[in-house]
C-alpha cells in the first residue's frame, strides 16, 4: 500500500518553491514576517497534492498545475489566519496563532494580504494557462470560496445562536459541506481536472466522491481535536470544545445522555467560552468516550470513506495513479494523525 505521506512530501516539495515566489520579500514593520508567518510554517499541503494528482491522473501536465497548486496553499493560509481569529483558536501548526502574537487587527489584516496574494498567483496562470482553462480555473475558486465563507457563517451561527439540543447529524453536515467537502477535497480535485482539460461531466463525478470524503476529513479533524497526540497534532487538543464547536461528537452526547451527565453537558457548553476550564474539557471528552460519541463519530467517518471509495472505483478505477488516490481515502478520513 502507498503511504500518503510520502506523497503528500513528494508533492509539497514541488509546490512549495512556487509558493514562495509570492511571499512579501520585505515591508514596513515587519509586515512581510507577518504575512508570512503562516506560510513560512508550512502546513500538509494536501489540497496542492490533489490538484497535481488528479491533473496528472487525467494526463495533464502538472507543470501548469504548479501555480494553481501555490494559490491553493496561500488560500489556506489566509482562511486559517481568519478562521484563528473567528474561533479564537490558541494554536496554528505547534505555534501559537497569529492574533495570539500580533494582535487582532495586525493578524486579520495579514490575512487579507495573503488573501491577495493567493489571486496574484492565480493571476499569472494567464501567463501558462490557455484562455478557456484560466477562466476555469478561477471560477472554480470563485465557486468554492463562496461556498466556504458561507459555510464558516452557518457555523458561526449554529454555535452563537441556535440551542445545542435539537441539533442533529444533518446539521452538522450541512456546516461539513459549506465548510469543507467543496473547499478541501472536491474542489482541488476539480482544479486539477480542468487543467487537464476535463468535461464538467468528469467534475460532477469528481464531486461525487470528494464530498463524501470531506465529510470524512472533517470528522476525523474534529477526532483528532479530541483524540490527538499533542505537538503531532499542532493544535490545542480540546479546543473545539473550549470554542464550542457543534461537533457530532457534541451533538451525539447532547442526543444520548440523560439525567445529571446531560445537565452537566449542557451547563459547560453554555458558559461563555473564556469559563470553560481544563477540568470542563477533560471531563466533556470522557462523557463523549463513556456514552460512545467517539466510537459513532469513528465508524461514521468510515462509512464516508467506503462511500468516497465506491465512488472512486465506479467511475475512475482505470486511471494511472489510481493507488495515490485509495492512500488519500484512508488517510484522509481513517489514518490521519495531524
Amino acid at each position: 500500500m502507498v503511504e500518503f505521506k510520502e506523497i503528500l512530501l513528494k508533492y509539497k516539495q514541488i509546490i512549495w518553491p512556487e509558493v514562495q515566489r509570492y511571499l512579501l520579500k520585505s515591508g514596513p514593520y515587519g509586515f512581510d514576517k507577518v504575512v508570512n508567518e503562516y506560510s513560512l510554517r508550512q502546513g500538509k499541503y494536501g489540497r496542492g497534492a490533489l490538484i497535481l494528482m488528479t491533473c496528472k491522473a487525467f494526463g495533464g501536465d502538472i507543470n501548469k498545475a504548479i501555480r494553481t497548486a501555490a494559490a491553493m496553499q496561500l488560500s489556506e493560509d489566509w482562511l486559517l489566519i481568519h478562521d484563528d481569529f473567528e474561533d479564537g483558536s490558541l494554536e496554528r501548526r505547534g505555534k501559537p496563532a497569529l492574533h495570539r502574537i500580533y494582535g487582532d487587527y495586525i493578524a486579520v489584516n495579514a490575512g487579507d494580504m495573503v488573501h491577495l496574494l493567493m489571486w496574484k498567483a492565480l493571476i499569472d496562470n494567464r501567463e501558462i494557462l490557455d484562455e478557456k482553462t484560466f477562466f476555469r480555473v478561477l471560477y472554480e475558486f470563485l465557486r468554492f470560496l463562496e461556498i466556504t465563507a458561507t459555510g464558516q457563517h452557518i457555523e458561526m451561527y449554529t454555535t452563537f445562536n441556535r440551542p445545542l439540543e435539537g441539533l442533529t447529524d444533518k446539521d452538522y453536515e450541512d456546516i461539513v459541506y459549506g465548510k469543507t467537502c467543496e473547499y478541501t477535497i472536491a474542489g482541488p480535485m476539480r482544479l486539477g481536472a480542468i487543467i487537464a482539460g476535463e468535461s464538467d461531466d468528469t467534475l460532477k463525478k469528481l464531486s461525487e466522491v470528494g464530498i463524501p470524503l470531506g465529510k470524512g476529513f472533517q470528522i476525523r479533524d474534529d477526532l483528532l481535536n479530541l483524540i490527538g497526540e499533542g505537538k503531532e497534532y499542532g493544535k490545542e487538543i480540546g479546543g473545539d470544545i473550549v470554542e464550542g464547536k457543534r461537533t457530532l461528537m457534541l451533538i451525539h452526547l447532547v442526543n444520548n445522555t440523560s439525567g445529571k451527565e446531560h445537565e452537566d453537558v449542557l451547563r459547560i457548553m453554555s458558559k461563555p467560552r473564556e469559563k470553560r476550564t481544563p477540568e470542563d474539557v477533560k471531563y466533556i471528552i470522557e462523557l463523549m468516550k463513556k456514552n460512545g460519541s467517539i466510537e459513532y463519530a469513528e465508524k461514521k467517518a468510515e462509512m464516508y470513506a467506503n462511500e468516497a471509495r465506491e465512488k472512486f472505483r465506479k467511475y475512475f478505477s482505470n486511471l494511472p495513479n489510481k493507488e495515490e488516490f485509495e492512500a488519500a481515502i484512508d488517510f484522509f478520513a481513517l489514518k490521519r494523525r495531524v
